[in-house]
């Protein structure tokens, strides 16, 4: 991604600029960002695949939620999703973690959520 140019861990009221240059988004009376999303609002649980290997297969449940995802199927879909932010003259990036806040921080599994558009400021804090 070497002219893609990237904002890591944006503060708050960066995001809400973006949002608001960007996307046309606009802050409500009480300070809520709003945006709207288009047809697509929000993810659909029938998207939702996992990887199907072998350190984790008996810890999921698996089902029409989470769905089974060869190894090879995930490398296409991840080279897919690199070729497209690498048409983006704008990526987010905001190192989190997945889970509840009870659990220990030497445990608790590392995600780093890529984004194109201005990335929601729900989960934020500052």
């Amino acid at each position: 991604m070497s002219r893609v140019h990237l904002k890591r861990n944006a503060a708050v009221g960066q995001l809400y600029e973006d949002a608001i240059r960007n996307e046309g988004a606009i802050v409500s009376a009480t300070g809520a960002l709003i945006n709207f999303s288009g047809k697509k609002t929000g993810r659909s649980p029938k998207d939702k695949r996992i990887v199907f290997e072998e350190t984790s297969k008996d810890d999921i449940w698996w089902g029409p939620v989470n769905i089974k995802m060869d190894e090879h199927t995930f490398e296409i879909n991840r080279e897919r999703a690199i070729d497209y932010l690498n048409t983006r003259d704008l990526v987010y990036v905001f190192d989190g973690f997945a889970g509840v806040s009870a659990i220990p921080p030497d445990v608790q599994p590392q995600l780093i959520p890529l984004s194109s558009r201005t990335p929601s400021t729900a989960s934020r804090s500052e």
